[in-house]
């Protein structure tokens, strides 16, 4: 049996994707797999009364023996004990609640009362609503209640405490493995997690063969590390742990700790399917020998590391490659209703990725860009472009939707293709929508109003892409190979869907000076202003070793960044090393308040406020016009229009993705009616024309029939809105065999601003 396990912690709402792929190969390959989550599992464990009352009475001991706060988080800290009651009684139902099982509690803490214990962040959240919440509003105070608790345990009692993370400072590009492992003495870890864990080994009916841990992001490391530390002392140090995940993939290719394989045997890298299984059949043929393995560092005969993170064998590198495209993740026996659904900001873009119990998938592995300057381009997750086949996908995450009962998905991807949206969107709208989903996408200019609106009724609920630096020095420099003008189309064409978008932005660049940053700012104000933008988070620039910066720093170029290089004081203590400082990066520090308070701003509709009055200290004008964004929004309109002509369409497809119209037949005209993004839009079929239409949401077309006419203009949209698309072409053809080319012209092209999709060989 394997076991595997997901170590704290990573997102509460929905399980974590990788070791349901995991699960799916292994078992395709005859083993039997248990899975535990030990993100949501302690969680639970931690915030429950018995465990609040052991928090608190090691807070009353801590701040009498070792007062180390100052005197207003210490007076802060205090308040916190005085109502240790009120936390305990009320902390069972706000987590039920949280987890979308009683309801009745948003009537109870929306009263706002003294029974409702507080922190800071919730005082101040009842002060902004001057202690009159409604119901409706609940999820967002019971998140913040549980945000000051979390908050007490960090401040008090274990300053490496997150919900959502773990000691990531001490794991993020830390060269000594000394440092990394200290963690481990952390409160949490050593009061909640290793009982956790305890029971977790009595719990298993049989001895796993091996213990499988992923550590996805910094901040899983420790509970990683105390996850095998408590497996090796339950099970026998020669019990056999390996461990994989985008940490391990970035951080540990040159890991030297020795150390470090007192707890984990095996470190898988990359894709980890053949990785994994070269470990197990190797374990199975002869365990006592120095293995040749596929992509993996491990445990030597001298307990130093052997092996490399890029040695790759033929038989595991064809394994790797067939299951990224048939292997799927396999959600089985989750029990979705132990997550929580907390609400950290009320942004609608925000809240997808934490307000929803996602089932998490990918249409490709890798991303078909891969050129962006600052990304890990040369590390297979980025660089190994691998797309999945759509319809078998899609008929899997339909069918662990019924098992689930889950009907949303999260694109994981690092960059969905359009393609494959396109071709899920389709499959989608033909199963009768059983499915919605959002996920990561390049803003690029391959999303046209026909794509987007194909893909809104589709099912897709937004998008989340990379914009980094809004200006054309930083589109240059970064690779991204779009400009402005791609975003803004890209966004506007979202945006008319009813599509939400989000914008990852980055600042901190070697060479970057204020005059770009307040440049891009003042974009990125525009954006917001013109409604292009939902949601967006800046990201101080990390130098990483795997980027397309750092092989052309390597290569002569960018004699301006100077890069400091950090050693392991003790070579054999050398552990995670992708994070890489330069001279000069903390001069941007002093930029993330101003960003950060620009963009909270912004994402509440307040955009007048001009960027450069955000800086505490002197910034340069924007050079930005400050009608750049409209601009271009009025070009994006202007293709639009033209793009509408029935011009082209030979190698198009076409889908009228509107409703089913209906007709009015009166004795000298008839008017075929139907709905599109909540407006209402009309063809009057009619031998002479009595008024004048509206342009945008009505059309007159003179025909000797209108009856006639009406139903054969009918009965082609029908036939548009059968599953598939169709070919353009032949679709305008057959409106022409109805009307006169003066009239059918006029007639597509109010068509296609009212449901009916062409999509060209370039946007598929």
């Amino acid at each position: 049996m394997i076991l595997l396990i997901q170590p704290p912690f990573v997102q509460l709402n929905a399980p974590y994707p990788s070791l349901y792929y995991l699960r799916s190969f292994l078992e395709d390959q005859g083993y039997d797999v248990q899975i535990d989550d030990h993100s949501i599992g302690l969680f639970h464990r931690l915030f429950s009364p018995q465990s609040l009352e052991r928090v608190f009475n090691d807070g009353l001991v801590r701040l009498a023996k070792q007062p180390h706060l100052e005197p207003h988080a210490e007076h802060i800290a205090r308040q916190y004990l005085s109502e240790r009651e009120l936390w305990i009684a009320h902390i069972d139902r706000l987590v039920a609640f949280l987890q979308g099982k009683d309801q009745e509690y948003a009537h109870v803490i929306s009263l706002c009362n003294n029974s409702l214990p507080t922190g800071p962040r919730t005082q101040a959240l009842l002060a902004d609503h001057q202690h009159a919440l409604l119901p409706d509003q609940a999820n967002i105070l019971a998140s913040t209640m549980l945000a000051d608790l979390a908050d007490f345990i960090t401040a008090v009692l274990d300053p490496t405490f997150s919900l959502v993370k773990y000691a990531d400072s001490l794991a993020a590009s830390i060269r000594s493995f000394s440092r990394a492992e200290s963690a481990l003495q952390g409160y949490v870890l050593t009061t909640f997690y290793e009982p956790l864990l305890k029971e977790t080994w009595e719990r298993c009916t049989e001895r796993p063969d091996i213990l499988g841990l992923t550590i996805p992001f910094p901040g899983c490391l420790a509970g990683a590390l105390a996850a095998a530390r408590s497996a090796k002392s339950y099970f026998g140090p020669q019990f056999p742990i390996i461990a994989g995940g985008g940490y391990v993939n970035t951080e540990l290719r040159h890991i030297k700790a020795a150390k470090f394989f007192d707890y984990i045997d095996y470190l898988s890298f990359d894709r980890g399917y053949g990785s994994f299984l070269s470990v197990l059949d190797s374990l199975k043929s002869s365990p006592e020998a120095d293995p040749n393995l596929h992509r993996c560092i491990f445990r030597g005969p001298s307990g130093g590391p052997s092996g490399s993170a890029d040695t790759s064998i033929a038989r595991y590198d064809t394994i790797d490659r067939e299951a990224t495209s048939t292997t799927y993740p396999d959600y089985r026996g989750v029990d979705f209703t132990r997550y929580i659904l907390p609400v950290d900001d009320t942004n609608p873009m925000h809240r997808l990725w934490t307000e929803g119990r996602w089932l998490k998938a990918y249409l490709a592995h890798g991303c078909y860009w891969h050129a962006c300057a600052f990304c890990d381009v040369q590390l297979d997750y980025i660089r190994g472009f691998q797309p999945v086949p759509v319809e078998p996908l899609f008929s899997h995450l339909r069918a662990q939707s019924k098992q689930t009962g889950i009907r949303g998905i999260h694109l994981v991807d690092e960059a969905a293709p359009v393609s494959s949206l396109v071709e899920l969107a389709l499959l989608n709208r033909k199963a009768g929508l059983p499915l919605t989903f959002w996920g990561n996408i390049r803003f690029e200019k391959a999303f046209t109003p026909d794509v987007a609106a194909l893909l809104a009724a589709g099912g897709l609920l937004g998008v989340s892409g990379g914009i980094e630096v809004a200006s054309a020095a930083g589109f240059k420099r970064l690779g991204k190979g779009i400009g402005l003008a791609e975003v803004v189309n890209s966004c506007a064409a979202f945006k008319e869907a009813g599509i939400l978008t989000h914008a990852y932005l980055i600042y901190g660049y070697w060479d970057q000076d204020a005059q770009e940053i307040v440049d891009a700012a003042e974009t990125m104000r525009q954006l917001f202003a013109a409604g292009l933008i939902d949601s967006a988070f800046w990201h101080k620039f990390v130098l990483t070793r795997h980027s397309r910066i750092y092989r052309e720093k390597e290569q002569g170029r960018h004699k301006d960044l100077v890069i400091i290089d950090e050693d392991s004081e003790n070579p054999t203590d050398f552990f995670a090393d992708n994070d890489l400082r330069f001279a000069g990066e903390g001069n941007y520090d002093r930029y993330t308040k101003p960003l950060d308070s620009l963009l909270a701003q912004w994402m509440q509709g307040h955009t007048e406020q001009p960027v450069r009055s955000a800086f505490p200290f002197a910034m340069p004008a924007p050079t930005i016009p400050p009608n750049r964004v409209e601009e271009l929004l009025a070009a994006y309109l202007a293709q639009k229009e033209a793009s509408a002509q029935p011009e082209d369409l030979e190698n198009a497809l076409t889908i009228f993705v509107g409703p089913q119209p209906w007709i009015e037949v009166k004795p000298t005209s008839a008017i075929m009616w139907w709905r599109w993004n909540f407006s209402e839009y009309a063809v009057r079929f009619t031998k002479s024309a009595h008024k004048k239409a509206d342009q945008e949401t009505e059309l007159t077309v003179l025909t000797e029939d209108p009856k006639a006419t009406a139903e054969g203009v009918l009965s082609i949209l029908t036939a548009l809105r059968s599953a598939g698309t169709h070919k353009a072409d032949s679709a305008y053809q057959e409106l022409r065999k109805l009307l006169p080319q003066k009239t059918a012209d006029p007639l597509w092209r109010f068509l296609r601003g009212s449901g009916l999709v062409v999509l060209t060989a370039a946007a598929r």
